[in-house]
């Protein structure tokens, strides 16, 4: 769609810039940041994880008094990073978004950064070597990311999030454990006294491929919830040859479900974006660097700001406590 760059770079920013704070400059709103958190999870297969938390932002106001942003209208992001990539890859991002009001966690998924230990019931623990990964333990990151979203369901209770517009952003290989978790989280049977799952509502997949040691997306992209509830952003480099035919791939794939708009309705409805970067062949994380130069950081921002914050009230915030699960605890 050649009308996206300026969707994003033009009409669009004009639009979300209409409303106060969703890009003001530092110097006007943000003053200080909650510190970052440093979160040690357990995946359901007991790897242990380490993960970094970004706090919503907290702003001043006019009168010069400390104000958070209402939890319960904060948006929850994961940052999943790239093979052999590690938390630190997205401080940038992460501190970017933070800035706007979101609420960040970067985790080290298995075999990366600081997880890489699993520990077993009987006390052992085996290291797991990156080398050795195949696609069963690629495939076991969605236990990974839905460990970060029990973490995050804590704080939606807590009235801290709204853990219904739950955007996962993953980069190169990282898109894959993306779009399969976010399958995973629109498969769940629901209870007629308790919904369960159905909250990832955004994507953006950075330099995506479809397969990676035999892990795909490929299922995931037949699934119609994966299809067409869901808002998805592809970011890539012109440069990046073999990324930019993967993201153009997988564009076509979902193109057909997402209907063009009326022009004037974009900013409104555009709910599929392909957004291809010229002259750089940077992928995956490094695109989101202010230092490329790109603005990258800046459409996610804002693609988080068109399809969720602007729709927050198609996503009511709601406790999620399961009264089956805490019965038996």
């Amino acid at each position: 769609m050649k009308f996206l760059a300026q969707l994003l770079t033009v009409s669009v920013i004009i639009t979300v810039l209409g409303s106060r704070g969703a890009h003001a400059q530092p110097e006007e709103v943000i003053t200080k940041l909650p510190d970052v958190e440093i979160v040690p999870l357990k995946s359901k297969d007991l790897v242990s994880l380490r993960c970094s938390y970004y706090p919503g932002g907290v702003i001043e106001g006019r009168d010069k008094k400390f104000s958070r942003k209402p939890g319960k209208e904060v948006v929850p992001v994961i940052l999943l990073h790239g093979w052999e990539g590690q938390r630190g890859d997205y401080d940038l991002l992460a501190t970017y978004l933070q800035k706007l009001g979101h609420a960040v966690i970067v985790p080290d998924l298995r075999g990366h950064g600081d997880s890489t230990t699993r520990r077993f019931p009987n006390g052992t623990e085996q290291e797991i070597d990156l080398d050795r990964m195949r696609s069963a333990d690629i495939n076991g990151m969605v236990m990974d990311v839905e460990a970060v979203k029990k973490f995050l369901l804590e704080k939606n209770n807590a009235g801290e999030v709204n853990i219904e517009m739950l955007c996962v952003v993953g980069a190169e290989f990282g898109a894959v454990t993306a779009v399969n978790y976010a399958a995973l989280d629109w498969a769940r049977r629901q209870l007629a006294f308790q919904k369960q799952g159905r909250d990832v509502k955004a994507l953006v997949l950075l330099s995506p491929t479809q397969s990676f040691k035999g892990a795909t997306l490929s299922k995931a992209l037949q699934s119609d919830y994966v299809r067409q509830a869901l808002s998805i952003m592809l970011v890539v480099g012109q440069g990046d040859r073999k990324s930019l035919g993967e993201a153009k791939a997988i564009y076509k794939r979902l193109e057909r479900y997402h209907p063009e708009p009326d022009p004037k309705d974009r900013a409104e409805k555009q709910s599929l974006f392909l957004i291809e970067k010229p002259n750089t062949s940077l992928k995956g994380t490094a695109l989101v660097h202010p230092r490329a130069n790109l603005d990258v950081y800046v459409d996610v921002g804002t693609f988080i700001q068109l399809r969720l914050v602007n729709k927050k009230e198609d996503f009511a915030w709601k406790e999620r406590r399961n009264p089956l699960a805490e019965a038996t605890e």
